[in-house]
């Protein structure tokens, strides 16, 4: 009888990973090609497998299962799963009383994309909005009241940006966003209220965990960069490459 050692189940492994990979490549050029764009391939694959893993992590583990996953990433942010912004995402993922990964990936996907069609549009013409506001706001304007609270600020300036979101999040999830915000702002020692807004502002527009994900690198280059010495520095950068991005959005 034919034997097989662990080793080429490992590397018998490899290669369907490697073939699932290529397919989901191909896949993303074709279903989401502004992200292809926009990503390029190198940076396809690294979310596509970060996307796997996590996936796998929930006992999705069949290939539409995974799919299906991938798909919501890029749609939602890669760390969609824990954002506090979708508790529901969270709430399928973890509900015991799913059995089947199939029901639980239906369900997931389901409520994805019923929660894009009210906050992104049909043909996400309120995120192009947002993103439209987003880029006309100067830097300067995202404080105006010197001696307001931080998170009133914040709350202010997301209803302008994009007010389907804020109607579609309770006001007690909205609040608990702002706080979230303003607590991982001061991880990358942003305190001052100008800090405090945009880094809120753009955790309510690409996910609450962009400051780690893949598909935004340019992000973690500049709140990790310990050459820059100032927080007024920082912010400016940051602000430049998130307007940097935007802008290859809406071309």
């Amino acid at each position: 009888m034919l034997k097989i050692r662990k080793e080429q189940y490992e590397e018998l492994g490899k290669v369907s990973l490697k073939r699932f990979e290529d397919s989901m490549v191909e896949h993303i050029k074709e279903f989401f090609p502004k992200y292809y764009e926009i990503h390029k391939e190198p940076l396809i694959r690294k979310v596509i497998l970060y996307a796997v893993g996590r996936a796998e992590s929930y006992n999705l583990i069949t290939e539409r299962d995974v799919c299906l996953y991938i798909n919501l990433v890029f749609l939602l942010g890669s760390n969609f799963d824990t954002d506090p912004q979708l508790p529901w995402a969270a709430a399928i993922l973890n509900d015991e009383t799913i059995t089947d990964s199939v029901t639980r990936i239906d369900k997931l996907h389901d409520k994805g994309m019923e929660y894009l069609d009210q906050v992104a549009g049909i043909e996400n013409e309120y995120l192009g909005r947002a993103l439209l506001k987003v880029r006309e706001i100067p830097i300067e304007d995202f404080v105006t009241t010197p001696t307001a609270n931080s998170g009133d600020i914040a709350i202010t300036q997301l209803q302008k940006i994009w007010q389907q979101k804020c109607q579609y999040m309770s006001e007690t999830t909205l609040h608990k966003f702002i706080r979230d915000a303003i607590e991982s702002a001061k991880d990358y020692n942003v305190t001052t209220q100008r800090g405090i807004v945009l880094y809120t502002a753009l955790m309510f527009l690409l996910g609450s965990g962009f400051d780690k994900d893949l598909q935004f690198p340019w992000a973690a280059k500049v709140l990790k960069d310990q050459s820059i010495s100032t927080e007024s520095t920082r912010i400016d950068r940051l602000y430049k490459e998130a307007m940097a991005f935007m802008e290859k959005w809406l071309t």
